[in-house]
């Protein structure tokens, strides 16, 4: 899959879930547990769906996934808006515990993978302060 095909992959995912369901084998090459958007539920009238999706992408944006990386900041943000500050609030700080687990244990290794490092301080920048 190109860097673009997986761009769109994701902004059809977020912006119209149930509009455009994905072909199995797409949704299982990024190694996530489920298929977000294939029910005929919207994410949005289903938080407990909506919350698994975005934990598998921003734990794929933690450990430096670049397609859901650059997802995650958009991702958030409407989550957080369409399901609330506090509905999103544990799931903010397991994210940052994680990111900051990642980049703890990189920054001591020799010759780390940059991208990792750079994919925990993106998350961590956009995590840190309880609203943006």
């Amino acid at each position: 899959m190109s860097p673009h095909h997986d761009r769109d992959h994701f902004e059809r995912v977020l912006f119209h879930p149930a509009a455009h369901p994905e072909p199995a084998h797409v949704i299982t090459s990024f190694g996530w547990s489920h298929q977000p958007g294939t029910t005929k539920e919207e994410p949005e009238s289903d938080p407990v769906a909506r919350l698994e999706w975005l934990d598998d992408l921003m734990f794929a944006a933690i450990d430096g996934d670049p397609v859901a990386l650059d997802c995650a900041a958009d991702a958030w943000k409407q989550t957080r808006e369409q399901l609330g500050e506090p509905a999103v609030e544990e799931s903010r700080r397991q994210y940052l515990r994680r990111a900051q687990t990642v980049w703890r244990t990189l920054k001591c290794v020799p010759n780390h993978p940059p991208h990792k490092v750079f994919a925990a301080i993106e998350i961590i920048s956009l995590l840190a302060g309880k609203s943006h």
